[in-house]
């Protein structure tokens, strides 16, 4: 918390029969953490248009990319097959129920399905699309309707028509194109152990996004979940801003009983970890419609054992740079 630093200046005046107080403001100081602590800020934008890739041994965003540089990631893990769309752009996909690729589809009557925001691989929108064959996946052949999401600037950005033929030999073979079938292409990628993933952007092919698995801990974008809307009281799937792990040996866990201050070494034995990918998430912030501004939540302090497996306390100060401009989350954080 800032102090707010206050001088009541009270002048007596005895030549006239008058008393007058007032109240002089100074600049407020600058946060400064506790020995042990340090301060970052996510630069992600007002757009919210970055990811970025931080790690927590060094303090540092290692990899910053555009939210629109892909569509598609596809597992790298040797015995996984799951195929995730990017949900920072509210992408989702629809089921055709279908194997005739050549059809010419329509959107109506579908119904549409969203990654699930936990990460878990199997509840992505694609679902299971094929069954293993030894080493394989042996594909179903379903053509799905992929809806790219959103623009920064809040435009649509498309509908494409996917189909996957196969994971062979660690590689996965898929084919996609417009609605009516034009601007067909058919993609090889294969997965690379160094990675989580390998991404796929229907406008450049194959493209780099993370950076190398064993090298960062949260990513800090915007994503979507199941929110309750307040006003309506219906749950719907919506674009919000916070952190996710890396689904790669990150472990973290929510905190809201005890002061970061007073968060030891010795604490973590009581707390469940998860490699839940939202673990952290978004509400640890509010908006004040009152003040019309972004408040964080007093009480959340996480716990994360990274990517090597160290101990770290983890909490947000702000949301808005000193501009109050939103977009720029600052966060503490210290080793155990």
């Amino acid at each position: 918390m800032r102090n707010h630093i206050i001088h009541i200046i009270v002048v007596f005046t005895f030549s006239i029969i008058h008393t007058a107080c007032f109240q002089e403001d100074e600049p407020l100081q600058p946060y400064v953490s506790p020995p042990g602590i340090t301060t970052n800020v996510a630069s992600m934008g007002p757009l919210y248009d970055k990811q970025l890739f931080y790690d927590l041994e060094t303090d540092s965003f290692i990899s910053v990319v555009h939210r629109e540089s892909w569509d598609i990631a596809f597992s790298s893990a040797s015995n996984q097959h799951a195929i995730f769309i990017n949900s920072s752009k509210l992408m989702k996909v629809a089921h055709t129920g279908s194997t005739d690729y050549s059809q010419t589809y329509s959107t109506s009557g579908l119904e549409w399905q969203y990654d699930h925001s936990s990460g878990w691989p199997d509840s992505t929108a694609i679902g299971s699309w094929g069954s293993p064959n030894d080493q394989n996946i042996m594909s179903h052949q379903f053509v799905y309707l992929i809806d790219r999401g959103f623009s920064t600037s809040g435009s649509n950005i498309g509908i494409k028509k996917l189909q996957i033929l196969s994971l062979n030999n660690q590689t996965y073979t898929i084919r996609f194109a417009n609605l009516d079938g034009s601007q067909e292409q058919t993609i090889q990628i294969s997965k690379d152990p160094a990675y989580n993933f390998v991404f796929l952007s229907f406008d450049q092919g194959q493209v780099q996004v993370e950076p190398p698995k064993h090298s960062w801990d949260l990513v800090f974008t915007q994503y979507t979940t199941r929110v309750l809307q307040q006003s309506t009281g219906i749950v719907e799937n919506y674009s919000v801003n916070g952190v996710l792990l890396n689904p790669y040996q990150v472990e973290a866990c929510r905190s809201f009983d005890k002061p970061y201050s007073q968060l030891m070494y010795s604490d973590i034995g009581q707390y469940t970890f998860t490699q839940q990918r939202d673990i952290i998430g978004y509400d640890w912030k509010t908006f004040d419609f009152n003040l019309s501004a972004y408040t964080i939540e007093p009480n959340n302090s996480y716990m994360i054992k990274e990517v090597e497996g160290f101990y770290y306390k983890f909490r947000f100060i702000s949301f808005t740079n000193e501009q109050g401009i939103k977009g720029y989350p600052k966060f503490e954080v210290g080793r155990f």
